[in-house]
């Protein structure tokens, strides 16, 4: 191996992506030729935040060698980053496929089917520990998978197995404390923990699983300090890791890019396209910032036998890409043509419900909720569409988005620091008021998680109505279906129990990690009118 590409390999070990990136260069430049040095750079661009510059690089190099596990692998991960699930899942199946052992393939499919298709995770966890017979991660892992399926039985018996490895793995313990905050015994997961991540190391993300427990571990134990010291420990353990992907990023789905959507939606005011030359039906767009009762309220509309919801899924890429954010491309919404409109809507479909678009009379919920930056254009490519607007507490809102441990992608890594997360909210709201306040916004109903938990029916009948349907008593049995589902946001374990209020003025105990955001989130507390102290 050259020296160039030592000195670039030794550059992403030390996570130095410009340095890697000017070394893998050079050492490209000296032998065009060299694949290992094409695929240094593919690495140091993925690491420094350019993941479509890399994964052209990759495909260059897949299509000249094809059949190489690592480069597939490396272009799944690509495609990852960018969100394209369905393409990276491909490429880790078929880097596995090609090579039965290839355990970091195997590793990121198994990352990605946690959030996508965890019965899938759950079989290639099993591979993996047939693999590795003494690495307690993969079994380790399985179970923390099984508890957020609020499978208690089955992360037992897996837990069981890492224990017989080696019982004192950070994996392990974090997921005895899992286990432990499951079955309500709080001091029991806080003492599996505290102490021990004072000193423990490990790959950044279980890492930062554990510090959520031990912060959630405290918090049920009301020592609220030490929850947000641990709440803040895991997401700075997050930061440094996604740090040189997203910190700089302005791309759309970006906190940039929310500002932008906001700026320009409060200057302008494009019209729709003609409606009476519009094809295919159009989705209701359930919007709100994280944590603002989303998930509870898509479980209730999903009981209702005339609706089908779209849980957590981000359908509408292919609008984005074609409208995008920059104030210049912004300024076609008003000229795109009738024919252009209806192949966005097309397009849609496609990657909403891949089996076809629903028949007419039945109610497609899109349950995205940071879709609520992006209304401006999405009222333009369905002016035939209806909102349903979920707001919660912004204090509450915020803090609960601070303390979760969100898949991280360009806008959940906003929520990993406390002033980030308000400008989050802030750019977000900003955004969706500036489209709702259009002379052309479509019907939008407005639902308070605070007033579902009081009275979910009061809420539940006007909304039934506002989609043009009737009351239906599956309705009043949210809860046994939400039991059947595979429920992939963290907010799974809440949805299926009674409806408590324990966490509405959750705020009040965090009031003094709150304090250099209360002047943020001000006018939006007077706003939606919740109170002010």
């Amino acid at each position: 191996m050259s020296a160039l590409l030592q000195q670039a390999r030794a550059a992403l070990d030390a996570g130095n992506a410009q340095a890697a990136l000017q070394a893998a260069q050079a050492a490209a430049r000296a032998n065009p030729n060299d694949a290992n040095a094409h695929y240094l750079c593919a690495a140091a661009l993925r690491m420094a935040g350019r993941s479509g510059d890399a994964l052209a690089i990759l495909d260059r190099l897949n299509r000249a060698l094809p059949d190489q596990p690592d480069l597939i692998n490396m272009a799944g991960l690509c495609r990852r980053d960018m969100g394209d699930t369905t393409g990276a899942r491909r490429d880790f199946e078929r880097a596995a496929k090609l090579a039965p052992q290839h355990i970091p393939a195997l590793g990121n499919l198994a990352g990605l089917l946690a959030e996508t298709g965890p019965d899938a995770a759950l079989a290639v966890y099993e591979k993996l520990g047939a693999l590795q017979p003494q690495n307690p991660e993969p079994p380790a892992l399985a179970a923390s998978l099984c508890l957020s399926l609020r499978d208690l039985p089955g992360a037992k018996a897996w837990l069981a197995r890492a224990e017989a490895i080696e019982a004192d793995a950070l994996p392990v313990r974090s997921a005895q404390a899992g286990l432990a905050l499951a079955e309500g015994d709080a001091a029991r997961a806080r003492a599996r923990l505290d102490g021990f991540l004072q000193t423990a190391g490990g790959a950044p993300a279980p890492l930062a699983v554990a510090w959520g427990r031990l912060g959630e571990a405290c918090h049920r134990l009301q020592d609220h300090r030490a929850a947000f010291e641990a709440w803040t420990q895991a997401n700075r353990i997050q930061r440094q890791s996604w740090e040189v992907r997203f910190a700089g990023y302005e791309g759309p789905r970006s906190l940039a890019s929310a500002q932008r959507l906001a700026d320009w939606f409060a200057a302008h005011d494009p019209a729709p396209a003609e409606t009476t030359r519009l094809t295919g039906p159009a989705p209701v767009f359930q919007v709100g910032f994280p944590r603002s009762g989303t998930t509870l309220l898509e479980q209730m509309l999903d009981a209702h036998p005339g609706i089908e919801t779209l849980e957590e899924q981000d359908a509408i890429g292919p609008i984005i890409q074609a409208i995008g954010d920059t104030p210049e491309r912004l300024a076609r919404l008003s000229s795109l043509g009738g024919d252009e409109i209806n192949a966005l809507r097309a397009a849609y479909w496609r990657s909403a419900r891949p089996q076809g678009a629903p028949e007419a009379g039945q109610v497609f919920i899109d349950k995205y909720p940071m879709n609520l930056v992006w209304l401006g254009p999405l009222m333009r490519i369905f002016p035939d569409a209806k909102i349903i607007l979920c707001l919660r507490d912004p204090r509450d809102c915020v803090l609960s988005a601070f303390q979760q441990r969100f898949a991280v992608n360009p806008e959940m890594y906003r929520t990993l620091e406390m002033a980030d997360c308000a400008r989050l909210y802030e750019a977000a709201m900003q955004a969706g008021q500036a489209a709702l306040a259009s002379d052309h916004a479509v019907p939008v109903h407005t639902v308070r998680y605070e007033d579902v938990v009081a009275d979910y029916k009061a809420v539940m009948e006007p909304l039934i109505r506002f989609l043009g349907l009737k009351w239906d008593p599956a309705i009043e049995d949210y809860r046994e279906k939400a039991e059947t589902k595979r429920i992939k946001t963290p907010s799974a374990p809440q949805v299926v129990q009674p409806l408590y209020a324990s966490s509405i003025g959750k705020w009040r105990s965090y009031a003094f990690a709150l304090a250099p955001v209360q002047g943020m989130l001000a006018p939006w507390i007077e706003r939606y009118g919740y109170e002010a102290e």
